[in-house]
């Protein structure tokens, strides 16, 4: 009887070693396909993904009615929403792959407040800027792209109408508080706009150690000027006294306002006694410039005025009210004298 050769059994007796090597290998490889069949779909999935994901970034955007722009840290756009092409009034092919320089050069460009600049900080970036004539707010927010490349996105905000309403407020305030510290009458400064600038002075003059003068001015008979001639008239006269009164005051420093009534004050910083002088005898000269007939009057024929004049040094002792004070007695003895003239109150009191 012959002898069944097998060459299987035969092969493994004869090369165990080769074999279960060759084994190995076999179930390596299928791990091997395997591994890649799985990374070839997991990337298909992946792109599919991205895919996805871009084409619903691309509705977000499309849809934003704002201008959006994606900017690579080396100031090429990358992408841009059709708001941020009418915007710049470009189609996509002329924008996407630019410099955003190129395309729109703010103040902010190049400097600390480029949007770019702010990248690293990995913040949220917000500026204003002014572009073909409107006003615009820039959110700027840092963005990580999908392979890696820093970016920022930039969210363009049109805020003309709320930079018009705050422009127009800011105005409106600035008139109100002008209004507030003008007589509405002689539009000259009223009484609060005269009492806040004498206090101010009146610091400023005590710590400097300098001399502030000021001159108190009173209408002659107004009252029988009012009666006589209406209170229409006596508005009117107080107008044009009021007109001369600033006249009369040259520098820009120099305050002339409505004290009440038919009162007025000067008031003159940094100024001598004789410079107060010289102002009331400029406005006297002013006042008979006018030539206001005044039928009532018991000292002449026109509107005159009576002034009192004083100076002082302000120092830690005194207190504002004695210079106006000091005023008030030179005007007082001006009447006693007879009125239509100035009376210097240190002559009172050498």
């Amino acid at each position: 009887m012959g002898t069944k050769f097998n060459s299987e059994e035969n092969s493994q007796d004869t090369f165990p070693d080769a074999y279960e090597q060759m084994k190995q290998m076999l179930l390596e490889q299928e791990e091997t396909i395997k591994a890649l069949e799985q990374a070839v779909g997991d990337a298909g999935n992946q792109q599919l993904t991205a895919e996805f994901e871009s084409l619903e970034m691309h509705q977000i955007l499309s849809a934003t009615a704002d201008p959006i722009w994606a900017v690579r840290d080396d100031g090429i756009v990358i992408r841009a929403n059709q708001a941020m092409l009418d915007l710049l009034g470009k189609d996509e092919f002329e924008v996407i792959g630019q410099r955003c320089s190129d395309l729109i050069n703010f103040s902010c460009c190049q400097g600390e407040d480029c949007p770019l600049k702010n990248i690293k900080k990995r913040q949220r970036h917000e500026i204003e800027l002014f572009f073909n004539g409107e006003y615009y707010s820039l959110l700027s927010s840092p963005l990580i792209t999908i392979v890696g490349t820093e970016a920022v996105v930039g969210h363009f905000r049109n805020i003309t109408f709320r930079k018009q309403t705050e422009q127009q407020l800011e105005m409106l305030n600035k008139k109100l508080a002008a209004a507030a510290n003008i007589d509405g009458l002689t539009q000259i400064a009223n009484r609060r706009s005269f009492n806040e600038t004498f206090e101010r002075e009146w610091l400023r003059h005590k710590r400097n150690k300098m001399t502030l003068s000021l001159v108190l001015i009173d209408i002659d008979f107004f009252k029988k000027y009012n009666d006589y001639y209406g209170h229409s008239s006596g508005d009117d006269c107080l107008i044009k006294v009021a007109s001369a009164l600033q006249s009369a005051v040259k520098r820009p420093v120099d305050l002339a306002a409505r004290y009440g009534g038919e009162e007025f004050v000067v008031l003159l910083p940094e100024t001598p006694i004789e410079g107060a002088i010289c102002v009331a005898e400029r406005i006297a000269e002013a006042i008979a410039a006018l030539r206001i007939e005044h039928h009532e009057s018991e000292v002449f024929d026109h509107v005159t005025v009576s002034q009192g004049a004083a100076s002082i040094d302000p120092d830690g002792e005194l207190k504002a009210v004695r210079l106006i004070e000091m005023a008030d007695e030179a005007l007082y003895a001006a009447k006693e004298r007879g009125r239509n003239c100035y009376v210097d109150y240190h002559t009172l009191n050498p």
